[in-house]
C-alpha cells in the first residue's frame, strides 16, 4: 500500500507543476518510516501543514529550503517575494493545499470520504510539533528549478473506513 501511496503523491506534485508552475521536477530518493519507529514530523525552514479526517487521518506537509519556498511561491504568483510571510506564504500555502487535494481526490475512491483542514504555514527551525506518534508516513523528495523539496503524506488509515 505505501508503494501505491508513493506513486499518487508523484501524480499529484506532477499535476500542480505542470498546471501551475513552470518548472520541470525530478523524483528523488522516498523515505518509509519504519513500522517499529515513532512517527516524527519534518524538519525543515519551511513547511505546509493540510490535516485529513474522515477516511484517513493525518494529512500532507509540504516542506523546502527557504529559498526553494520562496522560488516556489513566486514562480506561482508571477511576483518576486523578499520573505516567506505575507502572500508568499500564502502561494506556498495554497501549493501544498493543491497537492494535498490532488492526494485527497485520489485516495477518496477507496477510503470514503476526506475532509481537509486550510493549510498552515510553519516557518524557521526553532519549533516542535507532535503528533500521534502511531502515525504511519512516506516522503517523497523531489527537485525542481527552485531546488529540493518533499512531499509526505502521513496516515492512520481506520479500518471502519477502508473500502476494497
Amino acid at each position: 500500500m505505501k508503494q501505491e501511496f508513493v506513486s499518487l503523491m508523484k501524480d499529484a506534485v506532477q499535476e500542480v507543476f505542470t498546471a501551475y508552475l513552470v518548472m520541470e521536477i525530478e523524483t528523488g530518493p522516498t523515505v518509509f518510516k519504519k513500522d517499529e519507529d515513532l512517527y516524527r514530523p519534518p524538519s525543515a525552514e519551511v513547511t505546509v501543514i493540510i490535516n485529513f479526517s474522515g477516511g484517513i487521518h493525518g494529512g500532507v506537509h509540504l516542506s523546502a529550503p527557504l529559498h526553494s519556498a520562496m522560488e516556489m511561491a513566486a514562480s506561482f504568483s508571477g511576483e518576486v517575494y523578499e520573505q516567506i510571510i505575507g502572500e508568499a506564504g500564502d502561494g506556498f500555502g495554497e501549493l501544498g493545499n493543491m497537492i494535498a487535494g490532488g492526494l485527497q481526490t485520489r485516495l477518496g475512491n477507496r477510503f470514503g470520504n476526506i475532509n481537509l483542514t486550510p493549510p498552515t504555514l510553519i516557518t524557521g527551525t526553532d519549533y516542535k510539533m507532535q503528533y500521534k506518534s502511531n502515525f504511519d508516513s512516506v516522503k517523497q523528495y523531489f527537485k525542481c528549478d527552485a531546488g529540493p523539496f518533499f512531499v509526505e503524506f502521513f496516515y492512520y488509515i481506520d479500518p471502519k473506513h477502508r473500502k476494497s
